[in-house]
């Protein structure tokens, strides 16, 4: 799968305002949110799993007022691990369903993802800190 050309241009990047539910087609593209000032959390919807499906999803600006979720559409089907500047980080469990981005998060927090048809795999994160920062959430 090529991966998007960004060298100025915005093809390849996907800027949400509010919750959003990707599609296939969104695949590797570089989706960027910023956390909302009111109340009520933005939502990302992953995609169905579907071999080669690459996500990378970047916090653009510092926690406001909500936390915000990348959610599995089917549930149950993350695996790795979220890496901490400082920390240990998390990992998945079994019954994880989305991953929130919480109430410490900070411009730059991101998390890369990609499918094997069956799972969202974490091939590559970044947070600046654990506590209340990104963590495997269950529902």
């Amino acid at each position: 799968m090529a991966r998007p050309y960004l060298g100025g241009s915005t093809g390849g990047v996907k800027a949400l305002t509010a919750s959003a539910t990707l599609q296939k087609a969104d695949s590797g593209k570089v989706i960027t949110f910023t956390p909302p000032s009111s109340a009520g959390a933005l939502v990302v919807t992953l995609p169905a799993c579907d071999k080669g499906i690459e996500l990378k999803i970047i916090q653009i600006s510092d926690y406001d007022t909500a936390a915000c979720k990348v959610l599995s559409a089917e549930g149950n089907n993350f695996v790795g691990h979220l890496q901490a500047q400082t920390g240990a980080g998390d990992n998945a469990g079994a019954n994880v369903d989305y991953i929130e981005f919480g109430s410490a998060t900070v411009a730059g927090d991101y998390v890369s993802l990609v499918s094997d048809g069956s799972k969202w795999y974490v091939v590559d994160s970044c947070m600046k800190i654990t506590s209340n920062g990104m963590a495997f959430r269950s529902s």
